[in-house]
């Protein structure tokens, strides 16, 4: 009996060790203050058993229309967690909100809050490149990612990156990211076309295409161009520049929420082989369900998101 005590004390010893170097620590911080206002962001990482080297960077872009939504959200957090998990330094960041909460925004309006959310995405990145020493980091190894207007966001910042936006200047000469990950999103610009004058870098473009808020493929709208991720998709078939599609047959704007949860396979296949052996491939996935998710059934395919808004998981699962 003595004997089996003993081993059920170092057993339970060594899994509270395991724990305590995979949990994953949180901190908030001002990466900028604007208009009177704190931008915050929260940075996750895990002391993993093995963790050598400098890592890589995560950012999410939160979505919610440029109206709402922020970094607190218990799936956002969680999908935030696993890349913390898999030695990145991940981040979630807030932004200036450019359209006020039930106004039905004009595009004059809507360009002008793409510009701040790409505004201070560029700040918050440069704001982490700051911290390279200090929290080991390599700063060739940026990924982003957002779901409909942080997805937005995402793929308007590289695309001005690639034009020489005077906005991107604050960002080190030669920067760019290593990866975008693009749940339902697309690059909004006042022209009817596209021009990328430097190449972008590996794209994660994931879509419903019936999606009735961003559009899949492209529109316009008061001569803006809404390039969605088919028409990115075949801009880069034409460029052969590497790139992923992944398209939900029948699925509408569900897509900016479901990789929270559900696409990790895809997610981590993407980086592995895109961002860190960069992979000179280009892929088309078509996902169908017999029955394609919906918004309206929100509650079912993403609960956690819908009652995890402005909570933290650990606020949820006490």
């Amino acid at each position: 009996m003595k004997k089996i005590l003993l081993f059920l004390t170092i057993l339970a010893v060594a899994a509270g060790t395991l724990y305590s170097q995979n949990t994953i620590k949180r901190e908030t911080m001002v990466y900028s203050v604007k208009e009177g206002k704190e931008l915050l962001l929260d940075r996750y990482t895990c002391e993993s058993p093995g963790q050598e080297g400098k890592r890589p960077v995560f950012i999410y872009v939160h979505g919610g229309g440029f109206s709402t939504g922020s970094r607190v959200n218990a799936l956002q957090i969680q999908y935030c967690k696993h890349f913390a998990k898999q030695g990145f330094v991940s981040v979630a960041i807030n932004y200036r909100l450019g359209i006020p909460q039930g106004v039905q925004a004009d595009q004059l309006t809507i360009m002008k809050a793409i510009s701040l959310a790409c505004e201070d995405l560029a700040d918050a990145t440069a704001f982490i490149l700051g911290k390279t020493d200090e929290w080991n980091i390599d700063p060739g190894k940026i990924v982003i990612s957002g779901g409909s207007a942080g997805a937005i966001t995402c793929l308007c910042t590289e695309y001005d990156i690639c034009s020489d936006r005077n906005y991107t200047g604050r960002l080190p000469e030669g920067f760019n990211y290593a990866g975008v990950i693009s749940h339902a999103g697309a690059v909004i610009i006042p022209a009817d076309t596209l021009v990328w004058k430097k190449e972008p870098c590996p794209v994660l473009l994931m879509h419903g295409n019936k999606d009735q808020m961003v559009p899949f493929d492209r529109v316009l709208i008061s001569e803006n161009l809404y390039a969605g991720s088919n028409y990115l998709h075949k801009q880069f078939v034409g460029m052969k520049h590497p790139h992923w599609l992944y398209e939900e047959a029948g699925a509408d704007h569900i897509v900016a929420l479901k990789p929270l949860q559900y696409n990790f396979a895809e997610t981590d296949s993407f980086i592995e082989r895109f961002v860190m052996n960069q992979e000179e491939a280009v892929v088309h996935t078509v996902w169908e369900d017999e029955t394609p998710d919906s918004m309206q059934d929100m509650i079912k395919v993403v609960p956690l998101y819908i009652n995890g808004w402005d909570k933290t998981d650990d606020e949820i699962n006490q």
